[in-house]
Formats: structure tokens, C-alpha cells, sequence
């Protein structure tokens, strides 16, 4: 029954108030993924609240919250028809939780809202897990546990009062949250988390039609993170090889085979130990796709060689990972494959005959591969130009391209030399991927982002097997040779749709080093505490010694033996602390006599409201009661000459435990 009326009991006005603070600040990171109209209804429902508190309005009718009720769950149903996986869980979360402040009127409702309050500040590390974030979503923690507080406090008390208590109550737990955080084993989850394809960020395709890659360079998005054992290699190197497209419709590249059917069954052969030692993290991607340095000599248990020899997970990256991957450049692949076994590579659509005379015209005055290849790259070289604002093609795209317009991306390149390749019978294939990166001096590793987006071909000699060719190079070396944020950032279009990343990007300057800077910092983040796991064993190791059971227990076991036992001694010596005021004492004893009829003070409660608490037990006693508490407030707040003497207060303190017994 106390606990019935416990629940019941209307809330303080600071109780309130932090409840609306805690609603706000949980749903204001999840703003930037929720459909427009979500974080309107939270304003609203805030809105209405307040102007319940300040008694402007009333309470909606039960009529109004249902009919609310109703749309807002059609118009989440509405905004993801094609099923929106996390993001829509999220949605739902999100409407219910702020249609309940409509009914914050008792502490019974404030402590639903508040547990949800947990669940949506936790669920924003499903959409990012930034330091930055990671920092927000503590002070979210620690505001809703201000808020839950604040409820269980019975009397006025001033708006952050609540607030410096919690802040001292997560003093100890910093400790404890690092001794679990190094100490704790890691498992992986028993569940996988299916994201909408509108939370999918933005990356490379199974298909590329000539100006496709240039949406890319309309992003800033990261697409991962690498960090090498030794040296960096150069940047005219740095070939992230994702996606094989072997098929050719007369515009478009794809995979008209299943990858999964056609794995890459060829062999490296060795020609070099040289290699390169790096390590990988990847950002969610939506996709089965690893971005690699040719040719990967080493393959991680959670990845496999699909067709072209390029890396792919077994099921889609939604979530960031990290991989320590090895590449040997001078291995050589598909050398022992026969002419016969590249049919695919080989295959000619109808149309651009223009592209054919011409390459079968080169390939009688040269006679070979290599001056083969070397004529095309020199043509390109002569009088075409690399820009990101190509003019459109017509039909055949190969020759309008080579012919008329002369003008093209790394698309529009690859394509038409893999074609001209082809027609002289030269296997040919399409690479898509990422080429170069932006190395950070503070931290020691590169950044490679959506703009660096790139196509090349890889071509088949029989005495070499698959060999590069990128005519980006002939035309514009600078692409290949420099960061490609210091050449696109001429272009117009060169992240015209992230003006706001752009800033720091685009130039030098002091926003381009804060902006190193601050990457740095949650790279630094990413690498040590989101994937702790892969260095949890060699730091504990260093602890340690040796990680056994015994010693790990201990580890864990003898902080939180300290910690505890110092807070209790605290917590000991404040309660036994006795007040040094006389009134006070007066009060304590008062308290302490009724307590075996359980009428004792509560924590936090004013010597007004516990009078007026005895009061309503024995009315009989009212007018003792009262005096006691206007003796006490007129020493407390007046002045106290005019107020009784010690000798006075006691003798009424005396009068009501006599009266009680």
C-alpha cells in the first residue's frame, strides 16, 4: 500500500522539469535518421506539457491521445512501407515515448518515461559510435538518472540540487565502468540488426555505367580507415581494389553471374616476400565488399575470395569492423589461366563501331599488348580532359565518348579501354574501388572517403596474368599522385551536396587542421576503445603477467572491493554524523522517540512537513506540532532574538514524545 501511494503521489515542479529536460536531450541525437515529422510531435507533446505546467492548458481528453495514438502509428507504418528494419523500431520507441509525457502527471508515469529514456539514449550507438556521441550519450545518462532522483525527492528543492547529487553519485562508477571495460571478456552478439536501406551510407555499386562514380565524389562519408606496419606506401600505390565487374551491355559494367557461384578459384604465384602488413577498419557499408590493397596474401577467418580474387564478407557490414590484411604486390594473378577459360572477359555487344575501327587500326600499327596499351593511353593523353561534369552520351557511349565529347571521370576512361582492349582480343575487366586517401600526421594512418571513389581496368597478358591499367593517369596524374581532395576541390560539383564537411576539406588552413585533428581523436577512439577486443588479450598480458581464471577474477573483484567499502565507510560517517545545531538535535531526537511507532523523519524532509505529517497522525497533537515547527522556522529563517531558546524548543519537543506515548 506505500508503495501503491509512493507511485501516486503528484510530481515537484523540479521533478517535472527534469523529466521534459530528459525527454529533449535523449531525442535530439536520433533527429538527423527519424522521418521530418517525428521530431515534430516530440516538440508538440513538449509544448503541451509546459503549457499543462505553467496552467495555461489542461490535459488532452482521452479522445485527443487516442486519435494521436492512432496517426502516429500509420505515419511510421507510412514512412518505412518497405520495411525499415532498427530504424523504424526506433521511430515507434520514439513516438510512443514522447506521446506519454501527455500524462506525466504522477510519479508512476515518470518512472515509465524515464526507463524508456535509457533504452532511447543507448539505441543511438546503433546509428553511430563517435566519441563525440559517446560523450553526449554519458550526459544523457546523466541527466535522466537527475531525473529519476528528482521524483523520489518530496519537498521544493532548487532546479540543479538534483543534479550535484547524481553528479556525485557517478563519481565512483568511472572507476568501475574502466575496470569492466578492460577486465570483461567479449562475445559477439546472438542477434544481427537489419538497417533500412535509407540508414545505408552511401558506396560503391555492383554495376557502373560511365559517371556513375561521380555521385561518389559528392561525399565526404568515411569508407574506412587503414593504418600500416611500416612505412606508408606511396600514394600513386594506394589501389583499393572492392569490386570485379567482368559483363558489358554496351553502357553499363556488372556481375551478370552470382559471385557466390563464381568464386575465384586461381592461385597467387610467388614472385616477391616483399609485402605489406596494414590494418583495416571498415565502416558499416550495407554491402559484402572489402576494400584491399592487390593482391591479398592472407585471408581472415570472417572473409573470402570471390571472383577477381577481391575480399567479401560472408554477410553484409552493418556494423564497423576491423581486419589486419597483408598484400604482396608483385604477386601475380591468373597467370596459369587459359585464353580459352576468358570467354567473359572477351564478350563484345553490338554498337560503337567508331571504337573498333579505331582499335583495330592500333592494333595493326603496333602489333602487341604493351604498345598496344601504351598507343591508347597516349591518345588519351593528347587532347581529352578529366572533369566531374561530363556531358552526356548517346547510345554508344564508347564512341560518343572517344569521338565527340572527349571529356569524362575514371568511368568513362575504364570503360572505353576495356572495350578497346577486348576488341583486339586482349581479356579485359573492370576494378571499382578507392585509390589513394588522406594521411593524417597526428595519428598516424590514412582516411579514405566516399570522393575517393575510382575505376581502372585490369587486363590479361599471358606471361603476366592481370595487370593494372589506369588511363585516369595518362590524362590527369595529379588524381592518382595527390590526396584527391587538393584535385577535385577545383571542381564545382566536388561535394556540392556536403557543404558543411566541405569547410574543412576543401583548402588549407585552420579549419583543415582542427579537422585532422578532431578525426584523429576518433580514430584514435575507434581503434582502442571500440575494438578493444583485438588488443584486450596483449594489455592484460601486460597487467597481469599471465591471464588466468584466478587473476582476472582478482582484477575485476578487488576494485570493486575498494571502491564499495570507502563509499560505505562515507556513507557511515555521514549518518552517524550527528548535527551540531541544538534545534537540529531537538529534531533528531524527536525523530528517533517515534520511531518504533515508524513516524520517524524521512530523508529529505523539511521540519514543516514532518510536523504537519504528525499532525495528521494524532490531530489531537496539532497544536504541539505546530508549534514545533513555527519555533523551528523562526530560529531557522527569522531573526533569531525574537525566537524561543534552546531551554524552549526542547521542552515542546519533550511535550509531544510524552504525548505520543
Amino acid at each position: 500500500m506505500a508503495t501503491q501511494a509512493m507511485h501516486n503521489q503528484q510530481l515537484s515542479r523540479t521533478a517535472l522539469l527534469w523529466q521534459l529536460i530528459s525527454v529533449f536531450v535523449v531525442v535530439l541525437p536520433h533527429v538527423s535518421h527519424l522521418p521530418f515529422w517525428v521530431p515534430g510531435i516530440v516538440l508538440f507533446t513538449l509544448s503541451w506539457r509546459v503549457m499543462v505546467f505553467i496552467g495555461r492548458w489542461s490535459f488532452p481528453a482521452k479522445w485527443f491521445k487516442s486519435v494521436l495514438v492512432f496517426v502516429a502509428g500509420v505515419s511510421v507504418l507510412l514512412s518505412y512501407q518497405e520495411g525499415g528494419g532498427i530504424s523504424s523500431t526506433v521511430s515507434l520507441l520514439v513516438v510512443a515515448f514522447s506521446l506519454k509525457l501527455l500524462e506525466i502527471y504522477k510519479r508512476r508515469d515518470a518512472l515509465v518515461v524515464l526507463y524508456v529514456a535509457y533504452l532511447i539514449a543507448a539505441s543511438i550507438f546503433l546509428f553511430t559510435q563517435t566519441i563525440w556521441m559517446a560523450i553526449y550519450t554519458f550526459f544523457c545518462l546523466l541527466v535522466i538518472s537527475t531525473a529519476l532522483q528528482a521524483i523520489h525527492i518530496h519537498r521544493a528543492v532548487p532546479l540543479f540540487q538534483p543534479f550535484k547529487r547524481t553528479s556525485l553519485m557517478f563519481i565512483p562508477v568511472f572507476p568501475l565502468m574502466i575496470v569492466l571495460f578492460m577486465g570483461m571478456p567479449r562475445i559477439d552478439p546472438l542477434w544481427q540488426i537489419s538497417f533500412d536501406k535509407s540508414a545505408a551510407k552511401s558506396g560503391l555499386s555492383d554495376t557502373m555505367a560511365p559517371g556513375d562514380i561521380t555521385r561518389l565524389t559528392r561525399s565526404a562519408e568515411v569508407a574506412f580507415r587503414a593504418t600500416f606496419d611500416g612505412i606508408k606506401p606511396s600514394q600513386s600505390s594506394l589501389y583499393w581494389r572492392a569490386i570485379v565487374l567482368h559483363d558489358f551491355d554496351g553502357r553499363s559494367w556488372s556481375n551478370q553471374e552470382s559471385s557466390l557461384v563464381n568464386r575465384d578459384k586461381t592461385t597467387a604465384s610467388k614472385r616477391s616476400d616483399a609485402k605489406i602488413g596494414y590494418e583495416l577498419i571498415l565502416e558499416p557499408i550495407q554491402a559484402t565488399y572489402v576494400p584491399a590493397l592487390d593482391y591479398v596474401s592472407n585471408l581472415p577467418k570472417e572473409l573470402e575470395f570471390s571472383a577477381g580474387r577481391v575480399l567479401e564478407a560472408r554477410r553484409p557490414i552493418i556494423q564497423r569492423k576491423q581486419f589486419s590484411l597483408e598484400a604482396k604486390p608483385a604477386l601475380s594473378i591468373g597467370k596459369e589461366r587459359s585464353f580459352q577459360s576468358l570467354s567473359r572477359e572477351l564478350y563484345l555487344p553490338k554498337g560503337n563501331p567508331a571504337a573498333k575501327r579505331l582499335a583495330r587500326q592500333w592494333w595493326r600499327e603496333t602489333g602487341n599488348e604493351e604498345a598496344f596499351i601504351q598507343r591508347i593511353l597516349q591518345f588519351y593523353n593528347q587532347s581529352f580532359t578529366y572533369t566531374l561534369s561530363p556531358p552526356p552520351l548517346g547510345v554508344n557511349t564508347i564512341d560518343d565518348f572517344l569521338v565527340k565529347t572527349q571529356r569524362g571521370f575514371c568511368g568513362h576512361f575504364s570503360s572505353a579501354t576495356a572495350f578497346m582492349l577486348r576488341v583486339v582480343g586482349i581479356p579485359a575487366r573492370i576494378v571499382t574501388g578507392y585509390q589513394g586517401g588522406e594521411w593524417n600526421t597526428y595519428e598516424k594512418y590514412l582516411l579514405v572517403r566516399q570522393y575517393d571513389a575510382h575505376a581502372w581496368v585490369e587486363a590479361w597478358l599471358p606471361k603476366k596474368g592481370w595487370v593494372r591499367i589506369d588511363p585516369t593517369a595518362a590524362v590527369s596524374p595529379d588524381r592518382i599522385e595527390e590526396a584527391s581532395s587538393e584535385v577535385l576541390s577545383r571542381e564545382p560539383e566536388f561535394l556540392n551536396e556536403s557543404p558543411v564537411q566541405s569547410l574543412g576539406i576543401k583548402g588549407d588552413g585552420f579549419l583543415s587542421e582542427l579537422r585532422l585533428r578532431i578525426e584523429g581523436l576518433n580514430y584514435a577512439w575507434h581503434r582502442w576503445v571500440l575494438h578493444y577486443h583485438h588488443r584486450q588479450i596483449d594489455l592484460l598480458r601486460d597487467l597481469l603477467g599471465k591471464v588466468t581464471a584466478w587473476r582476472l577474477v582478482l582484477f575485476l573483484l578487488v576494485p570493486f572491493a575498494i571502491v564499495i567499502t570507502i563509499t560505505m565507510l562515507l556513507m557511515a560517517r555521514s549518518s552517524a554524523a550527528p548535527p551540531k545545531d541544538p534545534f537540529d538535535l531537538n529534531i533528531a531526537r524527536l525523530s528517533n522517540g517515534l520511531k518504533y511507532k515508524g513516524l520517524q523523519r524521512s530523508t529529505g524532509e523539511t521540519v514543516g512537513d514532518y510536523c504537519a505529517r504528525l499532525a495528521n497522525v494524532r490531530p489531537d497533537l496539532a497544536s504541539v506540532c505546530r508549534l514545533i515547527a513555527q519555533q523551528y522556522e523562526c530560529v531557522k529563517y527569522a531573526a533569531k532574538e525574537n525566537g524561543p531558546t534552546v531551554s524552549e524548543f526542547s521542552k515542546s519537543i519533550d511535550q509531544c514524545l510524552i504525548s505520543f506515548r
